[in-house]
């Protein structure tokens, strides 16, 4: 077992060999120079405000990441052999330009043991949750709420703790937090009976309900050993704007994100995000703070329900708690700096998950990108892209280009961390890998695309402007044409490689267009469990057919300069399902594919019976999608 390293000591770095054909090979330990490693890679968290608007394609949230030691924190430099969290890459040049496809992996696949979690259900009681939905006037989203908690109690196992908090006006515990037994479970279950009784109140005060239930997690913590034992979860269920308390969303998630910070005990820096809040937005109000909330204060993606559609997706409401369950590893931060004349193509790398550095010097953020993760459950997969401009760097082989820092906390609380380096030689020696390469650029590519389009296209939707919003999809669709061109293009030139199949010209249909899309990027496909090949171009474009057709159909419909709050929502959750690749319960979204559930065989305690539910829904969800190729 290696030793704890001190500030002063000279840290280790791991050379990852690349992908080959899609599996992880065994990486080796290579010592480098003192004189090539600054603290630059000692990175801690610090929350500080930010003024800057929110925006999908440039905005890189409220996290900030130093460069100093951690404060009173010890790290453990993790062997080959104890990493939770795995990290290998995908390389591919062009000219002067290289692309650096990072996979973090987790390892449990199989048999995952759930982790001690404390599920705090914050519930706004607005009026407008109370209103009957349905033609029998029997249901509200209330009542579906009550439905979702009732559940969520039989699916926790014994040991976990959890907690109802209504707000309103004012803030109400409906249920203080409990651990749970065969006793407490009845109670609680009792208790949320009345959950669609209460009384309804005419504000919404978002802000005291999140500072309530804040302030119930830590006190009832005796120390920072409980923050660091449990996965703590706020899961927030709301459908109108915010009309009291702090309204404006940027200042909400300041407060709320300083509000954690203050109540960790004497928790340093690398550990003070002890909580993760996730949102599930209904209705159709825009919900701007709740989208926020989902960004900066989780990396789940945004979670939207549409109470009018089929109960069929009830059993997807527990994502937010199987994932805090199967949290291998949390508070995750990848780190990463150009070296040696490499420059940081910024507008082609990765956009979410990524933090500030702070303290960066005049023009070093072209050195250095940091990105974080709240957490990565078991037997998921998060990618990293990072685009180098290699056109000042020496040409020989052995030059370092890239140094990356993995640091994350494991389940018990414990600190890891270990360190990759990248040389130049390792782009042009890519024989027989080219072609994983490949793919795996073309998806971060797609990525990147369909993540600033859906981003503009919901700014749109949001001023009203629903052929705006349509025409900004479509134009998407004709990014992605020429990505396939440029890329299949790439893939034809290898000679181990098959030439893309249907390769087409751009065209003026969509239907069309989408088809030659699909077609460019027939072998890029996921396995699904079925053993039935799915391209990832079918999923991304059904998808945004989807949403295409919505928009459409809310032409005739829509007041002109009327936010659209119901469709603004859904692209927002296909959105960050896209680019945060997490699953959603959002209806509009093909989970198998690009926001894949954990590939997980066999999870302990009572969650095991709602995995079973979310994979036999699996299906019904796929077809709830109109797919215009059959």
């Amino acid at each position: 077992m290696p030793s704890l390293r001190k500030d002063d000591e000279e840290p280790r770095f791991v050379r990852c060999s690349p992908e080959v054909n899609g599996l992880d090979t065994t990486p080796s330990i290579k010592t480098v120079k003192r004189a090539a490693v600054t603290k630059n890679f000692t990175g801690i968290l610090h929350v500080s405000p930010s003024s800057s608007s929110e925006s999908e394609g440039e905005e890189e949230g409220h996290v900030h990441m130093k460069r100093d030691t951690f404060r009173g924190g010890s790290v453990k430099l993790a062997g080959k052999g104890e990493r939770d969290v795995d990290l290998t890459y995908n390389l591919l040049q062009t000219e002067d330009k290289g692309k650096v496809v990072m996979k973090l992996s987790t390892k449990q696949d199989i048999d995952v043991h759930c982790v001690k979690a404390r599920i705090l259900i914050l519930v706004d009681i607005s009026g407008s949750m109370g209103i009957k939905y349905d033609r029998r006037r029997k249901h509200s989203k209330l009542s579906r709420m009550k439905k979702f908690a009732i559940d969520l109690v039989d699916s926790l196992d014994d040991g976990d703790f959890a907690s109802v908090v209504t707000f309103g006006e004012k803030t109400n515990v409906l249920v203080p937090l409990q651990e749970i037994n065969s006793k407490t479970r009845s109670e609680l279950k009792t208790k949320l009976e009345t959950l669609d009784k209460t009384y309804l109140s005419t504000k919404t005060n978002l802000s005291a309900g999140l500072s309530r239930a804040i302030d119930i997690f830590s006190e009832n913590a005796t120390g920072p050993e409980d923050l660091l034992t449990y996965r703590n979860s706020i899961i927030v269920f709301s459908d109108g704007e915010i009309n009291e308390g702090t309204k404006e969303p940027n200042k909400l998630i300041h407060e709320v994100r300083e509000k954690i910070r203050r109540n960790a005990f004497d928790l340093d820096d690398s550990q003070n995000q002890w909580v993760s809040i996730s949102t599930i937005a209904t209705g159709n109000d825009v919900s701007e703070a709740m989208y926020l909330l989902s960004k900066c204060c989780s990396s789940d993606a945004f979670y939207h329900l549409d109470v009018q559609k089929s109960e069929e997706n009830d059993p997807d409401l527990f994502l937010p708690v199987m994932l805090r369950k199967t949290a291998v590893a949390w508070n995750v931060s990848v780190v990463v700096e150009a070296v040696n004349g490499a420059v940081i193509l910024n507008n082609e790398t990765s956009q979410d998950n990524k933090v500030r550095l702070r303290g960066s010097r005049r023009g070093k953020e072209k050195m250095e990108k940091a990105f974080f993760y709240y957490d990565i459950p078991a037997a998921s997969t998060k990618h990293i892209g990072v685009a180098l401009d290699l056109s000042n760097v020496d040409s020989d082989a052995n030059t370092v280009v890239l140094k990356v820092k993995v640091e994350y906390s494991k389940a018990v609380g414990m600190r890891m961390k270990y360190f990759v380096e990248i040389a130049r030689g390792e782009f042009s020696d890519q024989t027989g890998r080219k072609s994983e390469a490949i793919k795996a650029n073309l998806m971060h590519d797609a990525r990147l695309i369909s993540q600033n389009v859906l981003h503009i296209a919901a700014e749109h939707v949001k001023t009203g402007n629903i052929e705006a919003s349509a025409n900004q999809i479509k134009q998407g669709q004709s990014e992605l044409q020429a990505l396939m061109d440029k890329y299949g293009a790439m893939a034809a030139a290898e000679p181990e490689s098959e030439a893309p199949r249907g390769r087409h010209c751009i065209v003026s249909t969509a239907d069309t267009l989408m088809r030659s899309v699909r077609d460019m990027l027939q072998d890029v496909t996921v396995e699904r469990e079925t053993e039935k090949k799915e391209t990832y171009a079918d999923s991304i474009m059904n998808t945004m057919q989807s949403l295409l057709t919505e928009l459409e159909g809310s032409k005739s419909t829509q007041d002109l300069h009327e936010p659209d709050g119901k469709n603004w929502a859904r692209i927002k959750a296909v959105s960050s399902a896209i680019s945060r690749e997490a699953p959603t319960i959002s209806s509009d979204v093909n989970t198998d594919v690009y926001a894949p559930l954990p590939n997980i065989r066999r999870i302990s305690g009572n969650l095991q019976h709602q995995m079973v539910n979310l994979q036999k829904k699996r299906e019904a969800r796929k077809s709830a999608i109109p797919s215009i190729f059959e």
